[in-house]
């Protein structure tokens, strides 16, 4: 959820490089962040997925009614996504408002900056990441080929 202001940022305020705000602290995520996916998995989920893969929707409501658990499971999504972005930026905004952004640069960032180009070591971590997620994916994928849908998204 918190790459969710990623398109707003740049639609309404024109912003390049640094797409990523409140929703990327951890006060963002555990606020914000946690109230937008409480929400969404809740109003918006069941809909969406009896819709696009054919499901039953009275159990994806079952599965998405606001529990303790559902809770718990928004906010840990919010603060992984950021923890998993952490490395990768060449900035953070994860202990905003307290620390500048400018100051947390990503140690895959700093691992692959040539002559510390900051840009240059953000693609190749960007790359990394992208790979190795594409990869974790592809193999979720191949193990839970059947009923894959329903696994995945009702259990």
């Amino acid at each position: 959820m918190p790459d969710i202001e990623v398109p707003m940022i740049f639609l309404f305020f024109n912003v390049g490089i640094d797409n990523h705000f409140i929703m990327h602290s951890l006060v963002g995520a555990l606020t914000i962040g946690t109230l937008i996916s409480i929400l969404t998995t809740v109003l918006l989920f069941p809909l969406f997925a009896s819709l696009i893969f054919r499901l039953d929707k009275s159990n994806v409501k079952d599965v998405c009614k606001l529990t303790p658990v559902l809770v718990l499971s928004c906010m840990l999504g919010n603060v992984f996504h950021i923890l998993l972005d952490l490395p990768m930026h060449p900035y953070s905004f994860i202990l905003w408002p307290f620390v500048d952004p400018n100051s947390i640069v990503g140690f895959l960032v700093l691992m692959f900056a040539p002559e510390g180009d900051l840009m240059l070591g953000f693609l190749f971590a960007r790359i990394l990441n992208y790979t190795i997620m594409g990869s974790l994916t592809f193999a979720i994928v191949v193990k839970c080929r059947k009923n894959l849908w329903e696994q995945t998204l009702i259990g």
